[in-house]
Order: C-alpha cells, then sequence, then structure tokens
C-alpha cells in the first residue's frame, strides 16, 4: 500500500500537525518556565547565627510573602529597594513584547525588587 499525502508514516499526526508542535513547543516551554517563576532565594552565609536570604522579584510585597515562609518566627529586614522601569510605548504590543522577552533572558526584569532578611529564633 502506498503513503497517504499528507501523512507522515512515522505516526499518526498529518505532517502540517507535525510542524505546528515543532514550532509551538519553544512557546509552550517558555510559558512553563515564566508560570514556575517566582522570587529568586539565594541563602547569605550568617556564621552561626540565624538564617539569612537574599530575595529578589518583581514587588517587595511577594518578597516579605516569601520571607514569612522562609522565616516562620517572623523577620528582620536588613536592606530592601524596588525600582520601576516601563515600556517608552505601552500602546506597542510589539515593542512591549520584546522588551520583556529581553528582561526575561537577561534576568533582570524592568520592576526588580530586592531584599535582604535574617529570620528571627
Amino acid at each position: 500500500m502506498g503513503q497517504q499525502i499528507g501523512h507522515s508514516s512515522a505516526g499518526n499526526l498529518p505532517i502540517i500537525g507535525r510542524m505546528s508542535l515543532i514550532h509551538l513547543a519553544p512557546v509552550c516551554a517558555a510559558l512553563l518556565l515564566t508560570a514556575c517563576g517566582g522570587p529568586q532565594v539565594r541563602t547569605v552565609g550568617n556564621g552561626d547565627g540565624p538564617p539569612a536570604y537574599e530575595l529578589r522579584g518583581s514587588s517587595l510585597a511577594e518578597l516579605k510573602t516569601q520571607a514569612a515562609r522562609l522565616c516562620a518566627n517572623g523577620y528582620a529586614v536588613l536592606r530592601a529597594s524596588q525600582s520601576f522601569g516601563g515600556v517608552d510605548d505601552p500602546d506597542n504590543s510589539a515593542q512591549q513584547w520584546l522588551q520583556q522577552a529581553g528582561d526575561w533572558v537577561s534576568g533582570m526584569p524592568g520592576n526588580q525588587a530586592q531584599a535582604t532578611v535574617v529570620c528571627r529564633g
């Protein structure tokens, strides 16, 4: 029997369907990585003292929530900062997408919050 036009011999998906899956794979991977994103947590050496952490995220509120999860008995904020960066033309969706993609790749988003906390107890 001959092969049907428009279907691959390796599977049941049409060739066009396989092409679409190949092109969608990078987009799906990026979306999954973005969905798994959250505050970055790095342990800071504190000798024999209580645990200390450097936190990075999109907002101070997000960092305070993460600090509360890390420090069951509360925490002290040693240093905190937040900066905002925006797109020049908020109506230009292509420029917004490129800005956000560049921020994601560089690891330095336009809205960046940082905090250093020490757990109590």
